[in-house]
């Protein structure tokens, strides 16, 4: 048995949001690492901040070259100062933009939104489905993308009819994401940016589900994830994207000679691009022994004051 004492990992994660249920047992450890969720821990080996939401002023005694952070948004809902960036070490996102010395295109660690945890769907075996497919959209409207993805969802059900469940916040509410996926073989995926890298939890929950997705978003996916475990649509052309619909569903055979790339896919983002295993990966490279130093992070919106005050003490306006 190892008894080798873990590395500590101070975890900045925004929102109640049941992350550790992406650990075994709830437990908050993976491998040679445990993290502790929004904890007053004053000294750490590493410190991983997930978005800037909810960021507050907090310092703690930590090797500054550990300093990770992960943006939770694509580039149109999510932007930073140079001023915020420059507190951390190491940034790991889908953003080409953002302008760092470290930063690493990866995907971004988002949180399923299944009401399940690791060890329930570990242990899993495939779900007999008793239903065709669903469609999960929202009917909020802050990008064009967001735009984009209700207009197509509302067209595709004004097509399909009854053939195709509608869900979503503010068109039919749901407690649980895993009861408007579990049940039905296929799902339409569509995410609210287009962009390298930007594969979130439409995605992943599908895959979780043992449904096979439908997929508008991250033009290389298939870096991550084989192409026979989901077919890509196009929200910009609506009559193609029908015909592949109509083609999969119309194949009665389809589901269940696709099942098994959706078995191996899943246990990827199980144990691959869950959040605790991607960020470990790049633990791993890391020095945990490095030089511990008091840190103090600062949210956004302090920067932007701090920075304005230097400015008006400088006569700059």
């Amino acid at each position: 048995m190892n008894n080798r004492k873990k590395y500590r990992v101070k975890f900045t994660f925004p929102h109640d949001w049941p992350i550790m249920r992406q650990t075994p047992k709830f437990s908050g450890t993976w491998g040679d690492y445990e993290f502790f969720l929004n904890n007053a821990v004053t000294e750490c080996d590493f410190w991983v901040l997930f978005s800037k939401y909810d960021l507050k002023k907090e310092a703690c005694y930590c090797p500054p070259e550990n300093i990770i952070f992960m943006p939770s948004e694509a580039y149109s809902i999510e932007q930073f100062s140079k001023q915020f960036l420059k507190q951390f070490a190491l940034i790991i996102t889908c953003q080409k933009e953002i302008v760092h010395p470290n930063v690493s295109y990866n995907l971004g660690g988002h949180p399923w939104f299944v009401g399940k945890n690791y060890d329930e769907l570990l242990e899993m075996a495939p779900i007999n489905k008793t239903k065709k497919i669903s469609l999960i959209t929202s009917n909020k409207v802050i990008t064009d993308g967001h735009k984009k993805r209700l207009d197509f969802a509302y067209k595709l059900k004004e097509y399909f009819k009854d053939d195709i469940d509608l869900f979503g916040r503010g068109i039919k509410d749901f407690d649980d994401k895993w009861d408007v996926l579990a049940p039905y073989q296929y799902s339409i995926a569509i995410e609210n940016d287009f962009c390298d890298d930007w594969l979130t939890e439409k995605f992943f929950d599908c895959h979780l589900s043992f449904t096979y997705p439908f997929y508008y978003g991250c033009p290389n996916a298939e870096k991550y994830f084989s192409p026979k475990s989901f077919s890509r649509i196009n929200i910009d052309d609506f009559n193609h994207s029908v015909k592949v619909i109509e083609s999969i569903l119309l194949n009665e055979n389809y589901y269940t000679e696709h099942l098994q790339f959706l078995e191996e896919e899943r246990i990827k983002v199980l144990n691959n691009y869950n959040i605790f295993p991607l960020l470990t990966s790049y633990m791993d490279n890391m020095n945990p022994f490095a030089e511990k130093k008091e840190v103090v992070i600062s949210p956004e919106f302090s920067m932007r004051r701090y920075i304005k005050k230097i400015f008006q003490t400088n006569g700059i306006r």
